[in-house]
């Protein structure tokens, strides 16, 4: 059977650049890991130097109207977890403990992808945003610094972004596509660089910084999907799935922490520091998917399984939601249907008992549908094809015309994986004739026992003709 390749897989666009390209040499090579050690080493020397000092600042406590979140607390936030059984020494550990996780984890993966692919320029750029990202939150880890060293905490904030979104715009194969968007890097770069030096327009200080910051964060976004569409070849979609598979988790989990101390944490404790340490905390762990998910896509390890992955995030995702809402729905009904007939307020254990036996009964069946729909509408050409396949084999245990059959699987060929051309060939295996010898004649009785001979065996080779 021959199944030449796809336009889509041979040549998607006019853009489409070869991964060879990637590859650094000689002196640029030696230029590039000298640069990316000299920069990633004293950085990260520094933040073990600063954990102790960091570690201290942490149980110093503030007055509660500071502005600026600096991981200190007030004196009611110490009475609030003597309450709770905890002591300031086990809020500043977990708060180091946070903290070292963060930079670590993304610090881990840098290193793996600079060991193994230092020599591709894509994999060292990634590498080094890694590394970096990290110190966005400088502000909070290295605010032990003496003053005289205050000036590399924005420098260090600024670099970890504009590093990332420097490497969104060529991930993943290090070409700025199209080509005029090189320029919108280096006003990128340029807006960075008026964050370090002005203090005016820190992120959190200047609306006008905040929306440049977020519009640069949409257009690096729309641009891996531009890739996606019109650029990458089928390899290449499949690293933009895993990034942007990390980066979707990232983006949630910075959103509903925010949610919540908007919205609950903040109403109950009136914006205490300790509520907002809890946001910071769920904020740094949502963003651990980024490295394991560039990781994977920078190495290329298992890229098939990420649309299993992503396939199962929104059938589990719906569900979880389905489930949710029919629950909260059942338990209102019931405790109104008790409230009726006994007219009693108080909950009754029955409505909830009720209520999660038939979320029980009701798991599977909704799984099976969510799975049914999510397959139709996100993975029609999948779902096609598995549809196909199976009328396919079950026709295929029916079908003795050699002619039939043939048309059939060419037309199950071009449904499922729709090539430019198809052709088959049967081809007849040659005549082939075994020539078996005749089984020998029984030998005669022997009269009387003791004078028959020993049997005699003849071997015989047949051949094929």
């Amino acid at each position: 059977m021959n199944l030449p390749q796809t336009p889509a897989q041979t040549n998607s666009s006019s853009h489409v650049y070869s991964a060879t390209g990637t590859r650094l040499q000689g002196l640029w090579l030696l230029l590039a890991r000298v640069g990316w050690i000299g920069i990633v080493v004293p950085l990260y020397a520094l933040f073990v130097a600063n954990v102790p000092a960091y570690f201290a600042s942490l149980h110093l406590l503030h007055a509660s109207n500071v502005q600026t979140f600096t991981g200190q607390l007030t004196h009611a936030d110490v009475h609030t977890l003597q309450a709770w059984g905890l002591s300031l020494d086990f809020y500043a550990a977990c708060m180091v403990g946070v903290s070292f996780l963060f930079q670590f984890s993304y610090a881990s993966v840098g290193v793996l992808l600079f060991l193994r692919k230092s020599n591709d320029r894509v994999a060292l750029m990634t590498s080094f945003a890694l590394l970096m990202l990290p110190f966005g939150f400088a502000d909070l880890t290295l605010q032990a610094l003496p003053p005289n060293w205050s000036w590399l905490i924005p420098g260090l904030s600024a670099l970890g972004n504009a590093s990332l979104l420097l490497c969104a715009f060529v991930f993943p194969d290090g070409q700025f596509v199209p080509s005029w968007t090189r320029w919108l890097a280096l006003l990128m770069l340029g807006y960075w660089a008026v964050v370090v030096v002005s203090p005016s327009w820190q992120l959190d200080r200047s609306v006008l910084s905040l929306a440049l910051f977020f519009g640069f964060v949409v257009v690096s976004l729309l641009l891996q999907l531009y890739r996606y569409r019109y650029v990458s070849t089928p390899g290449q979609r499949q690293q933009t799935k895993w990034a942007l598979f990390g980066v979707s988790i990232a983006v949630a989990g910075n959103i509903v922490p925010r949610l919540l101390y908007a919205f609950v944490l903040f109403p109950r404790s009136g914006g205490s520091s300790l509520a907002f340490a809890l946001e910071v905390s769920l904020i740094m762990g949502s963003m651990l998917g980024i490295p394991v998910t560039l990781g994977i896509a920078v190495l290329r390890y298992r890229l098939w399984d990420i649309d299993v992955i992503i396939n199962r995030t929104l059938v589990y995702s719906m569900l979880t939601g389905i489930l949710a809402l029919i629950y909260a729905g059942l338990i209102i009904a019931l405790q109104a249907l008790v409230h009726a007939l006994t007219g009693q307020a108080s909950e009754n254990p029955l409505a909830i008992v009720g209520s999660t036996l038939v979320i029980t009964a009701l798991f599977q069946p909704l799984r099976q549908r969510t799975q049914f729909v999510i397959d139709r509408r996100f993975y029609r050409r999948k779902y096609d094809a598995t549809r196909t396949l199976a009328a396919f084999s079950a026709t295929l245990r029916n079908q003795v015309d050699l002619d039939q059959l043939n048309e059939q699987l060419l037309a199950v060929v071009e449904e499922t994986l729709q090539p430019t051309h198809v052709s088959l060939w049967l081809f007849k295996p040659t005549a082939t004739v075994f020539s078996t010898p005749a089984a020998p004649a029984p030998p005669p009785p022997c009269q009387p026992p003791q004078t028959c001979a020993p049997p005699k065996i003849a071997a015989t080779k047949s051949g094929a003709i």
